[in-house]
């Protein structure tokens, strides 16, 4: 049952995704007021539970980005899941700050907290593990605000870096068609586009991942399909609030 670690993966890779073209003169991303999406994750036919990505201000004056991920109560009867993963960032650069991960599912467990040290350019891990990195990289979460705010054209790709797993990962984002997409949440005119990962993991070679995104300033992550090592899930809007 490993494709529930896709779920708060959904979440997060939704985050790595969003970099489209924007109306001239229009700063494209996040609101700076906050936001809250949620979807419907199903497995197939089945509903399996819901993840959220919420965006919001927090201590110190930075901001948190925080995705949850829960299994629904009938698909609790056979793998529970109920993650967690958040990012605390600098506003405007997006820079990651500090990083935590809690997973729950079914028997199994992992935390995990990462502090970015800039001066050192270094990643500290809770255990102690020190890796070092380079300017312009992000947390799995905080990349996703990042590339929000950029502007990309149809038809083209960007190249990005992000950290994650003690390990710098390369990644592109290749920018495709426009299309009308019907969600619970509503209709909305979308872009297309498509990751690839230069990673190991459930999204490597074999896994196959599409999202959808408004093709508008506010980039907002309507639909998400992935065809993965393991089968095949979907991630639709069904709620979302902006400041």
């Amino acid at each position: 049952m490993k494709w529930n670690r896709a779920i708060p993966a959904a979440a997060g890779i939704i985050c790595v995704l969003l970099a489209i073209s924007s109306p001239a003169g229009a700063r494209p991303g996040p609101s700076d007021k906050g936001e809250k999406f949620t979807f419907q994750i199903q497995y197939g036919i089945i509903r399996a539970g819901t993840a959220t990505i919420e965006y919001r201000p927090d201590r110190d004056g930075l901001w948190l980005i925080e995705s949850r991920a829960a299994s629904n109560s009938f698909f609790d009867r056979f793998f529970k899941v109920r993650d967690r993963v958040s990012a605390w960032v600098e506003p405007g650069s997006m820079r990651s700050v500090r990083f935590e991960k809690e997973l729950r599912e079914g028997n199994y467990d992992k935390d995990e907290s990462v502090d970015f040290d800039w001066e050192r350019r270094l990643a500290i891990y809770g255990d102690g593990t020190e890796v070092p990195i380079a300017d312009g990289i992000h947390d799995v979460l905080s990349v996703f605000y990042y590339v929000r705010t950029l502007r990309m054209p149809l038809g083209g790709r960007i190249p990005i870096t992000y950290h994650s797993s003690k390990k710098n990962w390369p990644v592109h984002v290749d920018v495709h068609r426009v299309e009308k997409i019907k969600t619970p949440a509503g209709e909305f005119r979308c872009i297309k586009i498509e990751p690839h990962l230069e990673s190991v993991g459930v999204f490597n070679q074999k896994g196959k991942l599409s999202v959808w995104i408004t093709a508008d300033e506010r980039r907002m992550p309507v639909k998400l399909e992935s065809k993965v090592i393991f089968g095949a899930f979907e991630a639709v809007l069904t709620d979302y609030t902006t400041g």
